[in-house]
């Protein structure tokens, strides 16, 4: 109480200190002590940070603006405690200091940090604090500026992410009754093209581009006959492309999507017709020759090529997802179900689990169940035969809505699941990075 009531009275008694001045000031003597060590370095802890911060005069605005001092002069800000090593070159740098500062100086500013910091260090030596400061300088140094480079993989990642989700999706026979209703409802002028693809990232594909490019160079062509002078190459980039209007876009390339719409109901046609003859071998113990495989991997290729090409509309994409995910999680509540109900007559979930994957379509499980040992397994089939029945009635409706098998498309979620997770996860790193560089520049 004595510490904070003489603190508030030298705040009181001197109040044009507190400005809105820097709050690292780099003609202090200890500032510089500071920053020459880090120089040498190449780093600075947050606790060295903290003992040339005033005490009480610290807000975040001003913390950021400490951070983006230290990260212009090359230095970076990390967690870890001070070695020996680095302990014997701060002593070397106070030993080589130019600033002359004078004896009664150096003795003034000999206390390393304010007691109430030592005091929260002694408390917590976990290296946890409450110290507001503490806190932020923590979250903030733990984020990197985005380079260039850095910008360029994360965004790669981002695409990869969603690619993976995509080729997911283009293994459900949902997604193609979708696309084949999608473009009926374009041919019959229901829905707008704009609303089913991202119109310009569709036209500014590689046709789109070597058309732009012929027309530039002709009216630049134009313009040098009739001496009339050109505009800046970006002014005559951003004027063309405010010229083009949504409509005359979809004029443009109608026709091509249409074309691509047609391809990918031929293509998946064929590959349906192959993944049902699968099933058919699979249900009778037979298998698929390398030729039928081999076609079917080709077909599969194609339709995922023309789907990437289309740049379908993020929202037509999040429904594709949804409608996935829907379905999934009924099929989950269904089974899981059925399981615990296997499990009140006595079935273990192993046991469940062991004779149930891999039969879920299979039309005599109940009596193929009833053949195994164990009282568990006699009980189901002679009092829950009603039961049991009902819910894999409901599980085999949501089967034939998919139109693949339990298994299968367990495998299309996860793996469209695994490529949404990427894709959020580089979108997070990107966000985060970019917006310390956002606050930073907004601070300058």
């Amino acid at each position: 109480m004595a510490t904070k009531a003489t603190e508030r009275d030298e705040t009181d008694a001197a109040p044009e200190q507190q400005t809105d001045g820097p709050l690292l000031d780099l003609t202090d003597a200890s500032v510089k002590r500071m920053v020459k060590l880090a120089k040498k370095r190449g780093y600075i802890t947050y606790e060295e940070i903290n003992e040339v911060l005033p005490d009480g005069q610290s807000d975040p605005d001003q913390i950021e603006d400490v951070l983006s001092q230290l990260s212009e002069m090359g230095i970076n800000v990390v967690e870890a405690e001070e070695t020996e090593e680095t302990t014997e070159a701060k002593a070397n740098g106070e030993a080589d200091d130019e600033d002359g500062a004078e004896g009664t100086e150096v003795a003034e500013i000999a206390p390393t940090k304010p007691v109430a910091l030592r005091a929260e260090t002694t408390k917590e030596p976990t290296d946890r604090t409450d110290d507001p400061v503490r806190m932020y300088l923590r979250e903030m140094g733990s984020v990197e500026l985005l380079s260039r480079e850095g910008e360029i993989a994360i965004a790669k990642r981002i695409e990869a992410g969603r690619e993976a989700m995509i080729a997911g999706l283009c293994e459900s026979p949902l997604t193609f009754q979708a696309i084949i209703i999608w473009r009926d409802e374009l041919v019959d002028g229901r829905v707008l093209l704009r609303e089913i693809i991202d119109l310009e990232a569709t036209y500014a594909g590689p046709d789109a581009k070597n058309a732009m490019q012929i027309a530039e160079g002709a009216e630049e062509s134009e313009e040098s006959e009739g001496d009339t002078p050109t505009p800046p190459d970006g002014d005559d980039e951003d004027d063309m492309e405010n010229n083009v209007s949504l409509a005359a876009m979809e004029t443009e390339i109608k026709p091509r999507v249409l074309e691509t719409f047609d391809n990918i109901a031929n293509n998946y046609r064929k590959l349906r017709k192959l993944q049902i003859e699968h099933a058919e071998l699979k249900a009778s113990g037979g298998t698929r020759t390398d030729a039928q495989e081999r076609k079917q991997d080709e077909l599969k290729d194609a339709v995922v090529t023309d789907v990437k090409s289309l740049s379908l509309n993020a929202n037509r994409i999040e429904a594709l997802v949804e409608q996935l995910y829907d379905i999934n999680k009924r099929l989950i509540s269904h089974e899981g179900r059925l399981m615990r109900y296997a499990e009140s007559h006595g079935v273990a979930r192993d046991e469940f689990l062991r004779h149930y994957q891999g039969w879920e379509l299979d039309p005599n499980w109940m009596t193929r169940v009833g053949t195994l040992g164990g009282k568990g397994w006699k009980n189901l089939v002679e009092k829950g035969s009603k039961q049991v029945s009902d819910l894999r009635e409901q599980i085999l409706t949501l089967a034939s809505e998919t139109g693949l098998e339990i298994g299968e498309y367990r495998k299309i979620v996860n793996m469209v699941q695994k490529g949404e997770r990427e894709a959020r996860q580089a979108k997070k790193e990107m966000i985060e990075a970019n917006l310390r560089l956002v606050i930073s520049i907004a601070k300058k």
